[in-house]
């Protein structure tokens, strides 16, 4: 069993490194500020400094470092009023913020060389840091909060030693992914032996031309025997090799499941003491071993959750006595494996949600509310909190924001849910290793993506018939029911090889995210292996399309897609409220022609048109619809104005000076608003002229008949 000193220096050993990279992560994002161009990108920087204080903050309190903990607080509280104002940091805001984090380097220097700062260090700073939100708050209207206060209660020996040799994590991250790559170079050496078996195929063949080959043909079959053989063997060799090493260093990267659990018990113990409540923690599964890098990015998203179960489900004892329940609240925290992924469970006995004041927070009416289940995963966008006042321990709503960041960064998805007996469960799902990923490769135009296995239900084919609308949102019918979908090349600015057609076989990946099943089409299938996973760098840190790049046994670059990212936007693929259309109408049976540059407006008015009955073909530009004309012929064209090489206008004249088509029906609907536009339209021979944004597919459906 570990003794108290021993769990708080290791603790605290965390702490030290944890205060060292936040401080420098909090200067770079100051000077990244100082240097940024426009007013969105400060703001961007200022919300990132902000959770960066807050966590922060959160381990500090952890572990009583009452100091770094008071600084925190009060940049949190200058750097909250700022991005709720939409205004940026001016100077001497940035200069005072640039002196709290040198002295959050000194606390972190201090605690280095074993010495514990003192409650009031970096007293002068936190004065100046509370004058500045006092005049800033006196501004603004905001309240002000007491500074947290006490000391540190651990301390530190530096004569502590455990008599073992201590790696470094660095170290440990590189032979995994020499190890990894060796197991994607036996990929290689497998493609090499199979091109050496079909060579010597060929050879055989060449025997068997004429004579004056044979003697040449046996030689290059027999080499290449010898090269097909040995390959194998040495692939053999390589693979046992490389999979024993592979094994050995996971090994040696893996602790405990309860090591992320560390100092969670004094957590729930000081902020149920902080609120005049009483709780309790129990950690089921904490001997569960998992990967560092996944222990080590999963301990601040524990923390949150923990504070967020007792700050606001667990009840005082009052309420709680009232309600039935037992004085002391609980909160669990379990871990379970299934397959390749672990699965990690924080939930509480409390009150659970507040729905109505969620609404609230959220921004909806409860008319609005149609699904429980996404008004609760609102609770994670930002901004949001259920907290009805703003204090030292809640109500900035960053903290679960923050939660979801985190369990992303780890490829990893964050659910939210009820407890049947009242309370709430957050239940996150990730990986068990970050270096390698099970990977089903995916064509999308000349790019290649690969989404995680372990997300993937199953591949479909998509059929037009298949694409239906339901309420306001339009769907995919699949074996599975009817679910949202994504177009992935439109999502990812790719130009698919189906282009606008989706009248022909779609191949679409079932995959398995927060809120159910969604599709994503693709363009094709190319197969399913292990890659190693590279980090994709502080440039695109923060697009969460994608998780990870890897590479390819050709050499080529295939980024990992972000499930969770991909399934929100299948939440979005949705009709505006003005043109839903509550029931079909009787079918026209006519041959439309839709022509814009826009692919989500062609596809919108698309779908209107064939739910009515209509035989719908696409173009992207007026000259692309004079050729399909040409060809196809149609009934009728709808066409936007503004369009490269030939706009709406132009291209009605054309259809005006053809003698073929003279006489089909042409109807404008653009977003320019003056008359004189609408004037030039009908001049040009248009049928009818649309605004967009007064666009009602009712009324559209009625112009249609009208003019045909």
């Amino acid at each position: 069993m570990t003794k108290p000193e021993e769990f708080d220096r290791e603790l605290l050993h965390m702490f030290t490194q944890e205060v060292g990279e936040r401080a420098s992560d909090m200067e770079r994002a100051l000077l990244a500020i100082e240097d940024a161009g426009g007013p969105d990108e400060k703001l961007r920087l200022q919300e990132q400094l902000l959770r960066t204080a807050h966590s922060l903050k959160g381990a500090a309190g952890l572990l009583q470092v009452r100091g770094v903990e008071a600084i925190c607080h009060w940049m949190e509280e200058i750097l909250s009023i700022t991005v709720n104002g939409q205004h940026a940091l001016e100077k001497p805001e940035r200069d005072l913020l640039l002196s709290a984090t040198d002295a959050i380097s000194d606390a972190a220097r201090l605690l280095e060389t074993g010495e514990a700062p003192s409650p009031a260090h970096g007293e002068s700073v936190v004065d100046a840091l509370k004058a500045a939100t006092a005049k800033e708050a006196d501004r603004s209207g905001k309240p002000k909060l007491d500074p947290p206060s006490g000391g540190l209660k651990v301390q530190v020996r530096t004569s502590d030693t455990d008599g073992s040799m201590r790696v470094s994590a660095d170290r440990l991250d590189t032979l995994l992914y020499r190890s990894g790559a060796l197991l994607s170079f036996n990929a290689t050496m497998r493609r090499h032996a199979e091109e050496a078996s079909s060579l010597r195929e060929q050879a055989r063949k060449l025997r068997g031309i004429g004579p004056e080959f044979t003697a040449q043909a046996a030689s290059i079959e027999s080499g290449l025997r010898e090269l097909a053989t040995s390959l194998r063997q040495n692939m053999r060799v390589m693979h046992s090799a490389a999979t024993a090493l592979d094994r050995e260093v996971r090994h040696a990267r893996t602790q405990p499941f309860a090591e992320a659990c560390r100092g969670f018990d004094r957590v729930v113990r000081d902020v149920a003491a902080a609120s005049g409540k009483f709780a309790e923690l129990e950690i089921k599964g904490g001997d569960i071993e998992i990967d560092r890098s996944i222990l080590s990015g999963l301990h601040d998203s524990l923390r949150h959750l923990v504070r967020n179960a007792v700050a606001h489900g667990i009840q005082p004892p009052e309420e709680r006595r009232a309600a039935g329940k037992p004085e002391k609240g609980r909160v669990l925290i379990s871990a379970s494996i299934t397959g390749d992924r672990m699965q990690v469970r924080v939930e509480d006995d409390g009150r659970g949600f507040d729905v109505a004041l969620l609404i609230r927070a959220a921004g909806e009416t409860l008319e609005e509310v149609k699904d429980e289940a996404e008004l609760l995963r609102r609770v994670f966008d930002p901004g949001v909190s259920t907290s009805p006042t703003v204090t030292n321990l809640s109500g900035r709503g960053i903290g679960l924001d923050i939660v979801k960041r985190n369990v992303e960064t780890l490829r990893g998805t964050a659910e939210v849910s009820r407890v049947p007996t009242g309370g709430a469960a957050f239940t996150l799902t990730l990986p068990l290793t970050l270096a390698t990923v099970r990977t089903l490769e995916v064509i999308v135009g000349e790019h290649v993506f690969a989404i995680d296995t372990a997300s993937v239900q199953r591949v479909i084919w998509v059929h037009a018939q298949d694409f239906v609308m339901s309420g306001d949102r339009c769907v995919v019918s699949t074996p599975i029911g009817p679910i949202p979908f994504v177009d992935l090349g439109n999502w990812l600015g790719v130009r698919s090889s189906r282009g606008d057609n989706i009248r022909q076989t779609t191949p679409a990946i079932v995959a398995d995210a927060p809120g159910g099943p969604i599709a994503a089409l693709v363009d094709a299938v190319a197969g399913e292996q292990e890659l190693l996973a590279r980090p994709l760098g502080p440039r695109l840190a923060n697009v969460r399309r994608y998780s990870a790049g890897m590479v390819l046994p050709d050499g080529r670059i295939a980024l990992l897609l972000n499930v969770a990212a991909l399934a929100e936007a299948a939440a979005e693929t949705r009709l505006p409220e003005r043109a839903r259309v509550s029931q079909p109408l009787p079918a026209a049976g006519r041959k439309v022609l839709v022509v814009d540059d826009s692919k989500y407006v062609r596809t919108l008015v698309k779908l209107i048109l064939e739910g009515a009955g209509y035989d719908v073909t696409m173009a992207g530009n007026g000259e692309e619809a004079l050729d399909q004309l040409r060809d196809r012929g149609a009934d009728m064209v709808i066409a936007d104005v503004d369009m490269p090489s030939m706009n709406g206008f132009e291209l009605t004249e054309a259809i005006r000076r053809s003698e073929r088509f003279t006489d089909t029906p042409v109807v404008l609907v653009t977003g320019r608003e003056t008359l004189e536009d609408k004037v030039r339209g009908l001049r040009a021979g248009a049928n009818a002229y649309l605004r967009k944004d007064q666009f009602d597919a009712q009324h559209f459906l009625e112009t249609m008949r009208r003019v045909v």
